[in-house]
């Protein structure tokens, strides 16, 4: 009897055992309270970038103003010119340079305009001169002149006051970026070191580097931009001057100005010149319109590419797609920043992501660029 029960015994413990030993060990995971802390602040920076994404874009594009605006600071510190100076002039000659284009063009505007709504029924009767009676054209056009819209005054003081501010909303957006980037200008430096305090030695250096490789980016940037405007005032005084449209130079001016802005700039600036070529005659208008969209699409498909592609050394293709994306995630801000953020890539690749890349890829890259555009001045 006890053999027995002892058997049983050895035997239930054995056959015990091993389902003991394959039982699954007890997995703790210990999450410290600091990282809930960074998760809810991330989420919170998130929330805020979020709501705050046209004004971020806004400081960005002042950094741009900032940026260039220093090189030419130090340019005269390097002519030995006290920084303080230097400063004060460039910052001088920026509010001169743009209250002489406000004071210049507004005026202008206003009073022709005020001329060119004075001859409406004038130049009503011109256009419908020259399209045939009865024809589909005409009767659409007659309709548009004598829509509510046109012939309304209630109706036309709405479209004033929308239109106006939007204005309003775009010269406040403008006085913002003006003032954010001359104060960067003067303090920036101060800002800078006391964001590089946050960091370790060595991301400090990183940081250094990177923000020089970006500088000229931007640089590179501001003066293809302004290579453009240039370009596009001087074509369009040209234009206007031999079809003897009234307020040429103000006209050429406005176009260079609100060259900027792709596409919107192109409208904002061809629908005046347009209106005042039509009362010249309807087709001095149809010809002021057709050679300006002449000239907007050797822009877009030649010149930008150009220009932005040998100083970005940025491909003709990632030239639009980045001003299309750029348009979609942020409108005309998007728009602006778009090329010197995706020709900071570079930069960041050499310094930040080489050691996570497989070996040789970021110089491959950059043998790339070389070949293309040329090897990169330093």
């Amino acid at each position: 009897m006890d053999y027995s029960t002892n058997a049983t015994q050895k035997i239930d413990s054995a056959s015990m055992e091993p389902e003991a030993a394959q039982a699954p060990a007890r997995l703790e995971l210990h999450i410290p309270w600091i990282t809930f802390v960074k998760i809810f602040v991330a989420i919170l920076i998130g929330c805020a970038l979020y709501i705050l994404g046209r004004l971020a874009l806004l400081v960005f594009l002042a950094l741009f103003l900032a940026v260039t605006l220093d090189a030419f600071v130090g340019w005269l510190n390097e002519r030995g010119m006290k920084p303080k100076l230097s400063r004060f002039l460039v910052i001088t000659s920026v509010v001169i340079a743009v209250s002489l284009c406000i004071a210049l063009i507004i005026p202008v505007l206003i009073v022709q305009i005020d001329s060119f709504s004075h001859s409406l029924p004038q130049l009503r009767e011109a256009t419908l001169k020259y399209l045939p009676e009865g024809g589909t054209i005409r009767q659409t056009v007659e309709r548009m002149l004598d829509s509510r819209s046109t012939a309304d005054p209630d109706a036309s003081i709405d479209h004033v006051v929308a239109a106006g501010s939007t204005v309003f909303g775009g010269i406040s957006q403008t006085i913002f970026f003006l003032v954010v980037g001359l104060y960067l200008l003067v303090d920036g430096g101060k800002v800078y070191a006391w964001f590089l305090a946050f960091f370790s030695p060595l991301n400090r250096r990183k940081i250094r580097d990177t923000s020089e490789e970006i500088s000229k980016v931007i640089f590179g940037y501001v003066a293809g931009q302004i290579i453009t405007s240039v370009l596009v005032s001087i074509y369009s005084f040209a234009v206007l001057s031999w079809l003897h449209v009234p307020g040429a130079l103000t006209l050429a001016i406005l176009a260079g100005v609100f060259d900027v802005l792709p596409v919107l700039g192109f409208l904002i600036s061809t629908v005046p010149a347009v209106l005042l070529a039509m009362s010249v005659s309807p087709q001095t208008g149809l010809t002021v319109l057709g050679l300006y969209v002449l000239f907007q699409a050797i822009e877009t498909y030649f010149i930008v590419p150009k220009v932005y592609g040998q100083r970005l050394r940025l491909s003709t293709l990632t030239v639009l797609l980045g001003l299309s994306a750029g348009a979609l995630l942020g409108g005309i801000p998007g728009v602006l920043a778009a090329l010197p953020v995706i020709a900071s890539y570079e930069a960041i690749e050499k310094i930040w992501l080489t050691r996570f890349l497989r070996e040789g890829v970021a110089e491959k890259h950059e043998m790339q660029k070389d070949e293309e555009f040329g090897e990169k001045k330093s």
